[in-house]
């Protein structure tokens, strides 16, 4: 059986509520930080576990931040970027600028 309109009409208005809006923007940027991740440490060839031998951060953790699961803390953003050789920058996006 096919969905109602009135249904459909409803999603559609939830889907842009602020509330809604301020959840995808929080995966989108957890989805980047996490692609972003991924590809350096692959780019480095390293694996997850070599990764996690050279930071002292379990390999589950790791893990769970490349699928954005979880949101590293800062300490944790520092310790990944200095095995990495990268650094830590704020980047203005698009969207928030003026």
């Amino acid at each position: 059986m096919g969905a109602r309109l009135d249904d459909y009409v409803d999603s559609s208005k939830r889907t842009r509520s602020p509330a809604s809006r301020a959840r995808r923007e929080v995966f989108r940027q957890a989805y980047s930080l996490a692609v972003e991740l991924m590809e350096l440490r692959i780019k480095r060839g390293l694996t997850q576990q070599k990764l996690s031998e050279a930071t002292g951060i379990a390999q589950s953790e790791i893990s769970r931040i490349e699928r954005g699961a979880t949101s590293p803390t800062h300490r944790t953003m520092e310790r990944l970027a200095g095995a990495l050789g990268a650094e830590i920058r704020l980047v203005e996006t698009s969207s928030s600028a003026s």
